[in-house]
């Protein structure tokens, strides 16, 4: 995997790889909105070009995650929680080929800027929902920060091992003492921070062990990261989860996007 770490930058680049700022976008092409129409924001932008290699991972061009505004109280930055591979609230777009004449690139993004909406209404419970709506954050990063990236050895969580380190039969006779030299190992492991591939920092995502996403591999990871402005207020994790298939065909369309909270 490439682990990330996110540094504060004043001026960035449409072209590099950053958290949140203005994407890499040509004019000649429709700007994703969710299911409202409202634009989508940059939550994570990667230029190949500055990333280390990754097995089945592009070798070149950007790749882009957005995400909504809050706008909802059923809706995590456009996470749907009953579908997590519906992209109406999120997008993932990747650019093969990069455009480097600036001129035919979008370059007012002054539209991203409109004011949050927040539904109006006389009932009592509504408006306190209103307002509850209101406090959260529109988007779950303070500022834009550059991007850093270094090439890691990961190993799964417990989580993700399940079913395949603890298979039946794998165990020596004097199993008992090494399953507890095993899980003593296993828990100084850290899974946080934000990365590129490798595995994830599984919370509450049982539903992707077992189901019918457990052949969905970690795309991007990004952590809660109070010094870099990333849920200064919160503790959350992003996941976003792409099939290996997809992933080597450069297919984008059913990438799943999940938050957890601890």
């Amino acid at each position: 995997c490439a682990e990330i770490t996110l540094l504060p930058a004043e001026h960035l680049t449409v072209w590099q790889s950053k958290l949140g700022g203005q994407p890499y976008w040509p004019k000649d092409m429709e700007y994703p909105c969710n299911a409202k129409g409202r634009p989508l924001h940059l939550l994570a932008q990667i230029n190949f070009a500055e990333t280390p290699p990754l097995p089945d991972f592009p070798g070149k061009g950007i790749l882009q995650f957005f995400i909504s505004r809050n706008d909802g109280i059923e809706k995590m930055w456009g996470m749907n929680a009953d579908n997590p591979a519906d992209q109406q609230g999120f997008r993932v777009v990747y650019h093969a080929d990069i455009e480097h004449e600036q001129d035919r690139l979008l370059q007012d993004f002054r539209f991203l800027a409109q004011a949050r909406q927040t539904p109006k209404s006389n009932h009592i419970l509504q408006r306190l929902a209103a307002f509850w709506h209101s406090q959260r954050p529109g988007l779950p990063f303070e500022h834009a920060c550059a991007m850093r990236f270094e090439r890691q050895q990961k190993y799964a969580s417990l989580e993700e091992a399940n079913g395949v380190f603890f298979a039946p039969g794998w165990l020596p006779m004097d199993a008992e003492n090494i399953t507890s030299e095993f899980l003593e190992a296993f828990f100084r492991l850290d899974w946080s921070g934000h990365r590129l591939g490798g595995y994830a920092n599984i919370l509450q995502e049982k539903w992707r062990l077992g189901g019918p996403y457990q052949d969905h591999v970690l795309l991007l990871q990004i952590d809660c990261d109070a010094p870099n402005g990333v849920m200064r207020h919160g503790s959350g994790i992003c996941h976003f989860y792409i099939h290996p298939h997809d992933l080597r065909q450069r297919d984008f369309s059913k990438v799943l996007y999940t938050w957890e909270f601890f």
